[in-house]
This record gives structure tokens, sequence and C-alpha cells, in this order.
């Protein structure tokens, strides 16, 4: 039971906002992390209140970002985010040069894991 709690991991999260590169981002992120990637389509906060109740459908048009996509993994790398900008420059992806999205690196102290 203990060889599947793993400490010093830390949770990679991707929000992209042009998935344009979807594809090679989850590669990248594969390349690093050895395990699963979780992806989860996101939509604003003003685009579900839009669509909810007719009233705010002024606020679907108020700007900022309406839709996008969100990655996840966990892995034991402590220098997670540097590794994943160095996979993608090596495709050719400019991550950090862009407004495609943004990257948080989330340190755990304790991470349930099942390895199969």
């Amino acid at each position: 039971m203990n060889d599947i709690i793993k400490t010093g991991m830390h949770l990679l999260v991707v929000v992209l906002f042009d998935d344009s590169s979807l594809e090679d981002i989850i590669l990248g992120m594969t390349s690093i992390s050895g395990g699963p990637i979780t992806m989860i389509d996101g939509v604003s906060g003003s685009a579900n209140l839009s669509q909810a109740i007719p009233m705010f459908a002024e606020f679907a048009n108020m700007g900022g970002r309406r839709f996008s996509k969100i990655l996840i993994t966990c892995v034991a790398k402590p220098d997670t985010v540097e590794s994943l900008i160095e996979a993608l420059d090596e495709g050719g992806i400019d991550f950090a040069g862009s407004e495609m999205g943004e990257i948080y690196d989330i340190p755990l102290g304790q991470a349930f894991v099942t390895e199969g």
C-alpha cells in the first residue's frame, strides 16, 4: 500500500487558450510525466452565465477568453515547467512568447498514484 503514495510530486497544469498545437503539447507533457494526461474543456464564467440566464447575454462579449483546454498530470521532477518548455521548444512551439496559454507547477506534499 505504501508504494502507491509518492512524495515530492508536482501537479502540472497547462491552460490552453489556443488549441492549434494541442497534440504537440500533450506529447510534450507525456514525455516529461510518463503518466496519463487529463484534459478538461473549460468555458468562462461569463459565457456560462450568458447561456444560463438570458438577461446576462451581453456578458458573453465582455472580452477575455471564452473557451480553454485544461491539461493536468502529476510529475515527479522538480523542474517540470522548464522541462516542458524545453520539450515544446524542441518541437518548434514557443509557448512562453505567445498568448497560447498558461502553465502552473503546483508542488504536492504527497500524491496517491496508481500505476498500471
